[in-house]
């Protein structure tokens, strides 16, 4: 067996995929891949996504290495597959070197000891950039680059951490491990092109040779909206799905200083969980999701309150949960609990924010009761069980899921501070594959039978998918 039984059920949703399977798993679990960031906090999110991945071995360089005792038990314990220590990046097939701007430009001497491919992520702020460097001479040139945008610049070091920083810094991590895995199968287009993000505006592009100065000097460059702080303390965010969409959202609020948090799921933690979900462990399997999600939550936050709702949703409980929170976060992997949140959170005029995810693909977009597109906008009705595949089918790669959540997170805290442009027109398409992000203009369906001039639904319904019989007979 090319596989261990146990390592089959691990890595399933690798393995359903084609361009992976089970030769591109055993590769993975082979690999090594070494990671420079400038303290522990700002660097775990790419080590948890690497780790459930099944990349073999890690080595870490921290500039502040506080934490890291906690971080390596904590990465042991989500997947006994991979070694970790820390390292001098010698032996590694890849490299991943992860901060702001300066903290790359310092790093310079160490990026050009040896070269191996290796990804430059910097972010700022909201904003973030990656560059994938496949030769000695992408990487001369990047680094050249970034030192005359700083010099002309002048740029200070800023000590202090704003609340973008941390959401940059994670959507930056979650990627970074999404193109050392593509790097190491070799599928897909890795980024040749530098890609750019800013999370306030939600603005994705690429810039090649003749931009790469213009975005390295916008991401340099601190702007009065790129500083404001917002006071999260009190403010409340429930998040339906504990999975691989929730956990990152999750993650993310509780490192952001959300008040309360609540967690709504009916599952249990199981080791085909562990690719994605990285709020789970290996001890904590056959606990219910919202309590191991807890655990992990508190060892970042001590300070988060946690109401846990070990349930599923129904139109006779999800007005009762609902209520209270400032912001939904769907975060399931099933159309009817999807449709059932549209429409509980359009009667209840609460924000809900959307993502989904299946193989190297993902979509996001935010829904405002009564101020933009309901779901049922672009989709009217559940569309049959067997007319799209789930990730259960098709599989999905595990950053992928924490790169969608990450963003989720970030607009629940724009929304909560009045910061930024809500993504309530407009819809993200990611292809993974070839790290692509699309936007699109959406806009209020007149016919929408929830939200349309002339409705058709008044209240909740009963939310199953339909079979393939009820849709040719035209049945709901």
């Amino acid at each position: 067996m090319i596989l261990e039984r146990e390592q089959i059920n691990r890595y399933l949703r690798h393995i359903l995929i084609p361009e992976i399977s089970g030769p591109g798993q055993k590769k993975l679990l082979e690999s090594s891949v070494f990671i420079c960031g400038e303290n522990v906090t700002d660097t775990a999110p790419a080590i948890y996504y690497l780790a459930a991945a099944g990349v073999g071995h890690i080595g870490c360089h921290f500039e502040d290495s506080t934490g890291v005792d906690r971080l390596f038990d904590n990465i042991h314990d989500l997947n006994e597959d991979v070694t970790i220590g820390l390292s001098d990046d010698s032996n590694s097939d890849f490299r991943i070197f992860l901060g702001k701007p300066e903290f790359i430009s310092k790093k310079q001497e160490m990026i050009y000891t040896s070269f191996v491919p290796s990804v430059l992520s910097l972010y700022r702020g909201w904003k973030g950039g990656m560059q994938i460097c496949k030769n000695s001479d992408c990487l001369h040139f990047f680094l050249a680059k970034l030192a005359d945008v700083q010099r002309k610049l002048g740029i200070e070091v800023h000590d202090n951490t704003m609340k973008g920083d941390i959401f940059s810094n994670c959507v930056s991590g979650a990627l970074c491990a999404m193109e050392v895995i593509k790097l190491v199968l070799g599928i897909g287009g890795s980024v040749d092109d530098f890609l750019y993000f800013n999370l306030l505006s939600m603005e994705f592009l690429k810039s090649g040779e003749t931009e790469l100065e213009h975005t390295l000097h916008e991401l340099c460059t601190l702007k009065p909206t790129d500083c404001l702080d917002a006071a999260l303390g009190d403010r409340k965010v429930l998040i339906v799905g504990t999975g691989g969409l929730g956990s990152p959202a999750a993650y993310a609020l509780a490192l952001a200083g959300v008040g309360t948090i609540g967690l709504v799921d009916y599952d249990i933690v199981e080791i085909s969980n562990l690719n994605r979900q990285i709020l789970h462990s290996m001890s904590r399997i056959g606990m219910p999701k919202v309590e191991s999600a807890a655990v992990f939550l508190k060892s970042i936050n001590p300070g988060l309150t946690i109401n846990r709702y070990n349930t599923s949703l129904n139109k006779e409980n999800i007005f009762d949960i609902i209520a209270g929170y400032d912001v939904v976060i769907d975060a399931v992997d099933n159309f009817p609990t999807r449709f059932l949140l549209n429409d509980a959170c359009f009667f209840a005029g609460k924000p809900m924010i959307d993502a989904g995810v299946i193989r190297f693909d993902g979509t996001f977009r935010t829904i405002l009761p009564q101020k933009g597109p309901c779901y049922r906008c672009t989709l009217p009705d559940i569309p049959s069980s067997d007319s799209i595949p789930s990730c259960a089918e098709s599989g999905v790669l595990g950053p992928v899921p924490g790169i969608m959540g990450f963003i989720q997170s970030a607009e629940a805290v724009k929304f909560l501070s009045g910061q930024g442009n809500i993504l309530s027109d407009r819809m993200i398409f990611f292809d993974g594959l070839f790290s692509d992000f699309c936007t699109i203009k959406i806009n209020r369906n007149n016919t929408c039978p929830l939200c349309g001039a002339d409705p058709t639904i008044h209240e909740l319904q009963e939310y199953v998918f339909m079979c393939p019989d009820d849709v040719d007979e035209g049945s709901n």
